[in-house]
């Protein structure tokens, strides 16, 4: 599947976590991505992330 940036994804298909990608082709592999979670609380920082099960998100 293709995603921008600024996209929201699911890392997984019935994730409930919501993550927005900031960069896509992280280190040049077009897998990767640079996310940071959605909404208040710990862990709101960006990583490095696969994109090969992720699935898009509804707006939180």
């Amino acid at each position: 599947m293709q995603f921008e940036e600024g996209s929201l994804i699911h890392l997984v298909a019935g994730g409930t976590s919501v993550f927005r990608i900031i960069e896509l082709g992280v280190d040049g592999d077009p897998t990767k991505a640079l996310v940071q979670a959605v909404g208040d609380g710990p862990g709101t920082y960006p990583w490095t992330t696969d994109l090969t099960y992720a699935v898009p998100a509804e707006q939180p």
